[in-house]
């Protein structure tokens, strides 16, 4: 078996080596192919976290704005017995509520739609 340019001279060995190179390029696709599956998996993770913090969060917000409900009606103090938590969280809750309120307001007051300019007549 001589080799003339580096290759190898016998059908049989030629035939191996392309199997080899076939070989390892399948398993080259299959890696590139379960490392898209995976970012494709890791997406969809991040969309559901991300789907479920806000839910989380407008829970959360609900909860602190009846809180807050709860001492307009009965006071500080005697929410916190009611509820059975300490004022100091029923305290926060009413200044979050307070604060998303009027942070809400400002917002609205900026959406509204403002009325278009208008162009005066111009004597020509």
């Amino acid at each position: 078996m001589a080799r003339t340019s580096g290759m190898p001279v016998g059908s049989d060995v030629r035939e191996r080596l392309r199997a080899a190179q076939r070989a390892e390029t399948e398993a080259i696709a299959a890696v590139q192919k379960a490392l898209g599956a995976e970012a494709d998996a890791r997406a969809r993770l991040e969309a559901i976290i991300l789907k479920q913090r806000a839910e989380l969060s407008k829970a959360s917000h609900a909860v602190q704005a009846a809180q807050a409900a709860v001492v307009v009606t009965s006071g500080l103090e005697r929410a916190a017995a009611l509820l059975d938590i300490s004022s100091q969280i029923l305290r926060s809750a009413v200044k979050e509520t307070a604060a998303s309120t009027s942070t809400q307001a400002r917002r609205n007051q900026t959406l509204a739609p403002t009325p278009a300019p208008t162009i005066a007549p111009t004597d020509t």
